[in-house]
């Protein structure tokens, strides 16, 4: 899978109809992982959160009303849908921000799209100043599973809890907390489901739609 294919498929037309960051299956996707972060990392008015790889904005809407959030995606047709105030089209293989520059860096369901994962974890790693955080597929999730077998999808197929914390602290991450969490596919659940969905999106081991880990930031000592 190359890049040129990744771009073509992220400026199709079809994710013009994509849902809203505001809509309410899309909210309680987002909102109950927001509030399973918040036990292990403080995210108040004083956090700089950079989100990378933003979409049209499902997490940055959220991270709005708590912190002070800056958006990039490579995707000009993402960003422009995306609400975030400060937001750019950026490559996160280069990030354009000094090192050490915001509190928490943050993604959803990027890695899996991109050529070299431990470029842009490097690069995440980079800019933060304290917290990594990644959202990605859980290919132990049989609907999650099904859903890789598209070929924009595929690399998600190796995307174990297990695999991510093995990337992560090859990178000499302090991983936090790692989990697997949600029953919600925020592009799928009908409305009138979410009720009673709502109710399973918690952590579930093993199982989980979404791998979340949660990382700290170390510093090595010099040699």
């Amino acid at each position: 899978m190359n890049e040129i294919f990744q771009n073509k498929y992220w400026e199709r037309d079809k994710l013009k109809t994509r849902r809203s960051p505001q809509h309410p299956v899309v909210s309680a996707f987002v909102l109950s992982k927001i509030k399973e972060i918040q036990k292990y990392i403080k995210i108040d008015e004083n956090t700089k959160l950079l989100d990378v790889g933003t979409g049209n904005g499902f997490y940055s809407f959220q991270f709005e009303k708590l912190c002070d959030v800056f958006a990039i995606d490579y995707s000009d047709q993402m960003i422009s849908a995306n609400p975030a105030k400060n937001k750019k089209v950026m490559d996160a293989n280069n990030l354009e921000f000094p090192d050490n520059e915001f509190d928490v860096v943050f993604e959803s369901c990027l890695l899996h799209h991109v050529e070299d994962i431990d470029k842009v974890i490097a690069e995440m790693k980079r800019v933060a100043k304290k917290y990594v955080v990644i959202a990605e597929p859980n290919r132990n999730n049989p609907l999650q599973f099904l859903f890789s077998l598209k070929k924009e999808e595929r690399k998600s197929l190796k995307f174990s809890l297990s695999y991510l914390r093995k990337i992560l602290e090859k990178h000499n991450l302090n991983i936090i907390s790692s989990f697997t969490h949600g029953v919600i596919a925020p592009n799928k659940i009908p409305s009138f489901l979410l009720p009673l969905i709502k109710i399973f999106d918690k952590k579930i081991p093993i199982l989980g739609l979404d791998n979340i880990v949660i990382c700290e930031k170390t510093i090595l000592p010099s040699s």
